[in-house]
């Protein structure tokens, strides 16, 4: 009976293990294209994160929580970047949660973006978080105007915030 419990335990571990080296297999890399996801806006529109590709911008996407404080952190900084490379960058948010209602409730009363902000209604392990292998937030995603993953890097502190756009962007006033 012992050899059996030891079988399936490992059995068991195995068939919960797969998915997560699958995941990581299939994640998205630096040099590696856009992995394309459909999300939707507060207003029901669907849309892919290839669609904000091009016109000759760099595409910015920040996936964030609304439980996160270091996300709500990085808006200040993001709205900086916003405001001063209009012309040569796009941010999209992206977030991820099953809590659909609370993130329309606050995009629509609050309005925290002047980007758009999209969602997919999942959680990490499922949706748009599963090409990117989120495991943090927030997770950015810095993108050339060929859909080319040049950056991604998780947390928020403004500093190491800015050193990740640096080569592409000079960092914008404090």
């Amino acid at each position: 009976m012992k050899p059996f419990c030891i079988l399936a335990g490992a059995l068991a571990w195995l068939c919960l293990a797969a998915p997560v080296h699958a995941q990581q297999a299939d994640s998205v890399r630096i040099g590696g294209r856009l992995a394309d996801v459909e999300l939707h806006d507060v207003s029901g529109n669907y849309s892919t994160l290839s669609s904000f590709v091009g016109d000759g911008k760099y595409l910015l996407v920040c996936f964030w929580t609304a439980n996160c404080p270091r996300c709500h952190a990085s808006f200040v900084e993001l709205k900086k970047y916003h405001a001063a490379y209009a012309d040569r960058l796009r941010i999209i948010g992206v977030m991820l949660s099953d809590n659909h209602d609370g993130w329309m409730e606050m995009y629509q009363y609050k309005q925290p973006f002047p980007w758009p902000n999209l969602s997919d209604g999942q959680l990490l392990m499922e949706g748009a978080a599963v090409p990117y292998n989120i495991r943090l937030f927030p997770t950015f995603v810095l993108v050339d105007p060929e859909g080319t993953i040049l950056r991604k890097w998780s947390g928020f502190t403004a500093e190491p915030f800015r050193k990740e756009l640096e080569p592409f962007f000079p960092p914008v006033a404090p």
